[in-house]
């Protein structure tokens, strides 16, 4: 895949843990592109290690992963159901309603916990920005949500948020969560 002028990074090594393999080509850079009614909106989507990693949960593995900024244990609850994540960004057009507070923007969903075998509540966390002309998604985190805190009453499509990030003026800062590469 052709390589994005970003500061992100594009392609995840895969890593073996007690004599398997465990792929993490779904989290390889792509493109996708949502129509609406009026507008076209394609963007460059990115993931960050916490989509897979985190230290001292009950399914964290003893392997590390790092991104060049952090070192992480490996989550095998975390790794099993990221790959879920790019089918659904590759439909908030569709279904999705993306949800915002002043920390955060997220999308959540039902899915079952492939360890547990139990459906749960599967939160998402993204940053919707512009970098370099481009539109970009960076997904920084992925993760059972347990918390069972109120969703916000507001939410917002896909659309909105692209049109927001078109509008912001030039020079505006990449969040650093989306910044490593």
């Amino acid at each position: 895949m052709k390589k994005y002028h970003i500061k992100a990074r594009q392609h995840w090594e895969d890593f073996s843990y007690q004599g398997k393999n465990y792929s993490l080509s779904h989290f390889e850079v792509h493109e996708v592109t949502f129509k609406g009614n009026k507008d076209t909106h394609k963007f460059v989507v990115t993931y960050g290690l916490h989509c897979f990693a985190k230290n001292g949960q009950e399914n964290s593995i003893n392997l590390c992963y790092s991104d060049e900024f952090e070192t992480r244990e490996i989550d095998l609850e975390r790794y099993f159901a990221s790959k879920q994540i790019r089918h659904c960004v590759e439909t908030l057009d569709k279904q999705k309603l993306l949800y915002e507070t002043t920390k955060e923007k997220y999308f959540t969903f039902e899915s079952v916990n492939s360890l547990s075998g139990y459906p749960e509540k599967y939160k998402v966390c993204l940053c919707i920005f512009k970098e370099n002309r481009l539109l970009r998604i960076h997904v920084t985190s992925a993760f059972f949500d347990r918390e069972n805190k109120p969703v916000p009453n507001k939410h917002y499509t896909i659309f909105k948020l692209a049109m927001d990030a078109k509008r912001r003026p030039r020079g505006k800062v990449i969040p650093k969560e989306a910044s490593r590469k």
